[in-house]
């Protein structure tokens, strides 16, 4: 087989990312596997990754597949439905619709899924179940008197998932459909009734609306790039748990910020887009306490309009560039604090994928006294300041990769303020998109040998489904561990400490938790998951 150029290998990573983010979301930062000794191997051991991911292009495929199969369907005939609805469910590669809530026009009594039919946006699913339901989708145990909605429940997998989103190539970012067109049709009470309608504004989704502190801060900052005063906006979720407001004690607050593809001006996306609707389930709020108060924690998810990395110029840049928004996100925070006055302001968690990573790493580096403890997947905070043209602009070499200096960009100075920070890394070590060796590794390496002692890295290889056994997403997307919860083991720290300087740097990948060895506390407790440590971690 002909070997893909370095050029195209990029291209053919865009595309096969841009696929992927249209059903995931993610953040990117243009390949760096160019940069570097390693350049030849690094590129080659891309293309191998966007070969073994098998999740993108598969999508891509059946989409076509989906469409054509749907195009032959024929609306049955039967009793219009009086509306319906789309009930939009959060997934580790996104979005999806697993339910159709139709309304009836009058009350029915008996219903059966046999011969039921779904399509949605234009694709068939397959009908697991139908039942009569409240509005909201949830089934109904007495329906003696009849019931006015009925819902079918449909198999949702990551090449068949309904979602709603479409990934804008140009701002590259996820947007709402325009458009949502579902046909479903039920036997009730021994007749047909048919639902044929675009339900784009008629979804509902229990996950994002559990967010229910919502707003927005405003402020003028300097430019980064121009020096000239200009005015930004972030907007912002929170979750408000009613135990946690009624236990009368402060509680820890977990902060997710998105990555690339989940920018923009509305936060529902962030929440859906990486999943990060998981914090607030049971599952990992079980984990976090507080003495004589209720279990769990406050979750607080914060959009930029455009990218974290954006260092002024509306682009995304490569990691190595102070981001527009950092005054504004610290203001946001303290802003969103000032209204909760249940936060504990020494149990506050800090997080985020892909350029939510960098912007992690960024915050760290410039309020590093603020943060009980972070968490960032797949980071982009650059290891080395790449070349960039005279008028700012990146520089690349002759096979399009991005050209790496002797300057450090994440320099001692950085280190030693961050060092004292309890910190988790999560990574994959076949991610193609933030290449971890020119990102989180040698920062972790730099860490350990500054004396950094609570610091920790889950480093997997590949990022297989669990939603969907099938799906093999790219190693770009860590956060997938993150939030299944399968972030249990840690990298030998003295391994890396003292490892050599080469690609692996006393790495050694395993998708068995992250590694071999457990996070360890001050006092000899070890820590069997991500969540447990960062529940154990106070400033006070």
């Amino acid at each position: 087989m002909k070997k893909l150029g370095k050029r195209w290998i990029a291209l053919a990573l865009a595309l096969l990312l841009a696929l992927s983010l249209a059903a995931c979301g993610g953040g990117n930062v243009p390949a760096n596997d160019a940069a570097g000794e390693n350049a030849e191997e690094n590129a080659e051991n891309a293309e191998e990754s966007a070969n073994a991911s098998t999740s993108a292009m598969a999508e891509a495929e059946q989409a076509l597949a989906n469409q054509a199969d749907a195009e032959e369907i024929e609306v049955p005939d039967g009793v219009p439905a009086a509306g319906g609805k789309i009930y939009i469910q959060g997934y580790e590669w996104g979005p999806g619709v697993p339910k159709i809530i139709m309304e009836l026009p009058e009350p029915g009594k008996e219903v059966t899924g046999q011969d039921a039919l779904a399509v949605t946006a234009g694709a068939i699913r397959n009908v697991t179940d139908v039942y009569f339901s409240d509005e909201n989708g949830d089934a109904l145990e007495d329906t003696l008197d009849g019931a006015n909605y009925v819902t079918l429940d449909l198999e949702t997998t990551q090449t068949k998932s309904g979602s709603p989103f479409v990934y804008n190539l140009e701002i590259l970012m996820n947007q709402w459909a325009e458009e949502y067109p579902v046909i479903a049709c039920v036997n009730i009470d021994g007749e047909n009734y048919v639902l044929n309608a675009d339900l784009i504004d008629s979804r509902i989704c229990p996950e994002t609306e559990a967010f229910t502190d919502r707003g927005e801060f405003t402020g003028e900052y300097e430019n980064p790039m121009t020096g000239e005063k200009e005015e930004y906006t972030l907007r912002y979720a929170a979750n408000a748990p009613e135990d946690l407001i009624q236990d009368g004690v402060k509680n820890p607050l977990i902060i997710w910020l998105h990555g690339q593809g989940e920018g923009g001006t509305d936060v529902d996306i962030e929440l859906i887009g990486n999943e990060v609707v998981a914090l607030n389930r049971d599952e990992i709020q079980s984990y976090f306490n507080t003495k004589d108060g209720a279990d769990g924690a406050y979750v607080l998810a914060v959009q930029c309009e455009t990218y974290w990395m954006d260092g002024g110029d509306g682009t995304n840049s490569g990691g190595d560039l102070v981001s527009r928004y950092t005054e504004i996100l610290m203001d946001t925070i303290e802003y969103y604090l000032s209204t909760n006055s249940d936060i504990d302001e020494n149990r506050i968690y800090l997080g985020g994928c892909s350029n939510g990573g960098y912007m992690t790493m960024n915050m760290l580096v410039n309020y590093p006294d603020f943060w009980a403890a972070a968490y960032p997947n797949c980071e982009a905070y650059a290891w080395s300041v790449f070349e960039k043209e005279d008028d700012g602009s990146y520089a690349y070499d002759g096979n399009d990769g991005y050209i790496m200096t002797a300057e450090r960009w994440m320099t001692d100075e950085k280190i030693n303020a961050m060092k004292n920070i309890p910190i988790w890394f999560v990574n994959a070590y076949t991610d193609p998109v933030v290449t971890p060796q020119f990102f989180s590794m040698p920062t972790y390496r730099a860490l350990l040998q500054a004396g950094a002692e609570n610091a920790w890295y889950s480093m997997f290889d590949t990022v297989p489904g669990s939603d969907d056994p099938d799906a093999v997403y790219i190693g770009h997307f860590a956060w997938v561990y993150t939030f299944n919860n399968q972030v249990t083991g840690v990298q030998d720290r003295d391994a890396i400490k003292n490892g050599p300087e080469d690609e692996i740097m006393g790495f050694n990948p395993t998708n068995n938790g992250g590694g071999t060895e457990k996070a360890v506390g001050p006092d000899g407790t070890e820590y069997n998951n991500l969540f447990a440590w960062m529940n154990a971690q106070s400033k006070a």
